[in-house]
Order: structure tokens, then C-alpha cells, then sequence
């Protein structure tokens, strides 16, 4: 469907007020009374749509990408206006008889098939016994203590010099020359403005932040690990960007996450797989139920 919004719905969004968004925000999205469901949001001569409509179009999105979703009033607005098309459309459709042919029966009755099976799905995760996973996720930490460490990293800043347009000779020279000015004291922030050819210098001043290893160059990298001192700076580094002067920030030690700050990431991934293995055991149960039958000749005259 198109992303704009019909003009109506657009002139009620312009209308409203900050008491009237906030109150219709409340009424769609949910507040602490009882909603009521059958409460028409939008109508036409010929057709309704009630906050029951409303709730059972979010439920199509994907349960992931649905608790994503801000309830803002263009958002609500749009899904109220698809709905509305589709309940327009539909209507026409059994005017003219199309849901009397057999096919379109057939694909009805599949689609209608396919909302129940993941309704039982998701009705079979929360009937499930969860076992108490606080043991489990204590065993994980110990054995897995790595997944749960902040690897060792740095904080550093620099200045790029690119050989195109230039020269490699002359870059490095510059390189050089700019390293002299910050070994002198110069403000390395500045001497960053006004040499760096990295793009981004004029945001940060060079700050690249906190990183890893594994995340930059290898001779960036083995240089910037290199330094000890806070404000210490490096030769001139030469990766496939061009040189490097590197400035250190901060230095930060690899540090190991105590158990209680991680336990319940951990039962929560625990928890999650154990509803996949259950959710998975139970439909091998289904396929491989001994009173299928393959009727291997009705199968082969689809391909004919």
C-alpha cells in the first residue's frame, strides 16, 4: 500500500492538539484502564473498523519488529488506513463472487491455516514449563567466561595523511612534520582539523573512541596497542589509507563482567533456546508422525 496518508487523517493529525494526541495515543496504544475493544476508529458508509481491527493488524507484524514499533499517531493512522483499503477491497470481492471460487477458498483456508498454526505455536512457548535457569546461566558464565569479558581496548586520536595528489614521499613528510608539531605541544584536536584527510575530522578532531583489537588496520593496530602513557604518540604508521599520526586517549585493561551483572542476559539466552529446542522437538513430532502416508503417484503428476 502507498506510505502516504489519506487527507482526512492528515488534516485530524494537523487538528489535534498536544491533549488530543496524547489522548488518542492512549486510547489506541493501551492505558491503565480497560480498553474498549469495540470502539469504532474509523468508518464509512459501508464498512467499520474497531480497535479489535486495530490490534489484530499489529498482530501481523512480526512479534520482533512489532515491540520495536513506537506507537506514534502517523503509524497508527497509516495501519488504520490499510486496513481500511483491504476491508473496502475485500467487500467488493464477495459482491462480485470472488470468494465463492474454490481456489481462492483454498487460500483462504491456507492463510487461515497458517495464523492458527503460529497462534498454537505461540500459545504452546507460554504453556511451556520453564525450568529455573539461574544454575544453568551460573555454569554458562564459568565455562564461557571470555563471552563475558570487556576485551582490552583503547581510546585514541589521529591525524591522516593521504599520498593522493601528493606523493607518498611528500605524504610522509608532511606526516613528519606534523608529528614534530604535536611532539612540541602543539593541541593534536587542532593540528587534526587542519591536516587530517580523514572525513570525520570535523566531528571529532580525530577521536576515533574506544576500539578493539581486531577492529583497525594491523600496523594501526599494533601501533596504537603499543603505547603505554595517556597523550603518548606514536612514529608515523603507514597502513593502505596512507600515514598515521596516533595520539593515546586512554588505555583500558581487559576487565571480567561479575556474574550478577550478566545473569540475566544469560537465563534470558538460555531461556530462548530452550523454547526453540522445545518449539523444534515439537514439530519433528508432527513430521515424522507414523500415520503420514506419501502417495508418491498423485505427488509425481504435479511435476507433469
Amino acid at each position: 500500500m502507498s506510505p502516504a496518508i489519506h487527507p482526512r487523517l492528515c488534516c485530524m493529525i494537523r487538528k489535534s492538539g498536544i491533549l488530543s494526541l496524547l489522548a488518542a495515543l492512549l486510547a489506541i496504544g493501551g492505558c491503565a484502564t480497560a480498553p474498549d475493544t469495540s470502539a469504532v476508529l474509523v468508518s464509512t458508509k459501508d464498512v467499520t473498523l474497531t480497535r479489535n481491527d486495530y490490534e489484530a493488524a499489529i498482530k501481523v507484524v512480526p512479534k520482533a519488529k512489532r515491540e520495536q514499533m513506537s506507537p506514534s499517531l502517523k503509524q497508527t493512522m497509516l495501519f488504520l488506513e490499510n486496513a481500511m483499503i483491504f476491508r473496502v477491497l475485500a467487500k467488493e470481492a464477495r459482491e462480485l463472487g470472488l470468494d465463492k471460487d474454490m481456489i481462492i477458498q483454498k487460500e483462504v483456508q491456507q492463510a487461515e491455516e497458517r495464523l492458527l498454526g503460529v497462534r498454537r505455536l505461540e500459545a504452546y512457548e507460554a504453556a511451556l514449563k520453564r525450568p529455573d535457569f539461574a544454575a544453568a546461566a551460573k555454569e554458562q558464565y564459568e565455562i564461557k567466561k571470555d563471552k563475558y569479558a570487556i576485551p582490552e581496548g583503547v581510546n585514541a586520536a589521529h591525524i591522516l595523511i593521504r599520498p593522493e595528489g601528493r606523493g607518498d614521499a611528500d605524504a610522509r613528510k608532511l606526516a613528519e612534520d606534523v608529528r614534530k608539531q604535536a611532539l612540541a605541544g602543539g593541541d593534536f584536536g587542532e593540528l587534526a582539523v587542519k591536516y587530517s584527510e580523514d572525513p570525520s575530522k570535523a566531528q571529532n578532531k580525530g577521536s576515533l573512541g574506544f576500539f578493539g583489537r581486531g577492529q583497525m588496520a594491523a600496523p594501526f593496530e599494533d601501533a596504537v596497542f603499543s603505547l603505554k602513557t595517556q597523550g603518548e604518540i606514536s612514529p608515523v604508521v603507514k597502513t593502505q589509507f596512507g600515514y598515521h599520526v596516533i595520539r593515546l586517549l586512554e588505555k583500558r585493561a581487559a576487565q571480567q563482567k561479575p556474574f550478577d551483572e550478566v545473569k540475566e542476559e544469560i537465563m534470558r539466552e538460555l531461556e530462548t533456546q530452550f523454547v526453540a529446542d522445545a518449539r523444534a522437538t515439537y514439530i519433528s513430532k508432527i513430521k515424522n508422525d507414523e500415520s503420514i502416508v506419501i502417495h508418491e503417484d498423485a505427488i509425481e503428476a504435479l511435476r507433469k
